[in-house]
């Protein structure tokens, strides 16, 4: 009886050990690899010093291509609109030295016209305590709508850029400024 009860409780751990998912871990916490920044939470911590994440959307955070450097990490709509799948991309630019936030603007505002994009909006705001300037502008030729919202901290620039048609733009936004409500500076 007694090898049939120690036989009974290998068996049952056994079957408990076998149903258990493989360890999820990196080899450095934090990393790309690890579960904290994993698509799964939508969450990005990022090596220039701010965190952002999904929140409560259903938006999913992916890799950026690998062929724009600048772009730290994105986030996608689940579904697409008119053949065109919404986003959000993080990108951060180095500075040479530091500049006001209102300099930094100025500095892009000139390209936008050159660019095809005409101005709907530009002021500066507070996005949870922090600093920031919002941009809205339109490109009338594809019909794209983008909204920018820029971080600045020591010499980094960390811009997110809420883009898709401009006949779902209004819907998308409301997305995007739930995920541009969690950046966070960390240090």
């Amino acid at each position: 009886m007694k090898l049939r009860t120690s036989s009974l409780k290998f068996s049952l751990l056994f079957i408990v050990f076998s149903f258990l998912g493989t360890a999820q871990a990196a080899p450095i916490p934090g990393t790309s690899s690890s579960v904290l920044v994993g698509a799964d939470l939508g969450k990005f911590i990022s090596e220039y010093g701010f965190t952002i994440h999904a929140g409560g959307t259903s938006w999913i955070q992916s890799q950026p291509p690998k062929d724009i450097a600048s772009l730290t990490t994105l986030y996608r709509s689940p579904t697409l609109n008119q053949g065109v799948q919404a986003s959000l991309t993080v990108r951060v630019d180095r500075l040479k030295e530091e500049t006001s936030l209102n300099r930094y603007v100025r500095q892009w505002m000139k390209d936008y016209p050159r660019l095809g994009f005409e101005v709907l909006s530009s002021k500066p705001l507070r996005v949870n305590g922090q600093t920031a300037h919002l941009l809205d502008v339109i490109n009338k030729a594809s019909a794209k709508q983008l909204r920018q919202i820029v971080f600045i901290k020591n010499r980094t620039a960390v811009v997110l850029t809420c883009r898709d048609h401009r006949e779902t733009f209004d819907e998308t936004v409301k997305t995007c400024n739930e995920i541009i409500k969690n950046f966070h500076w960390r240090i």
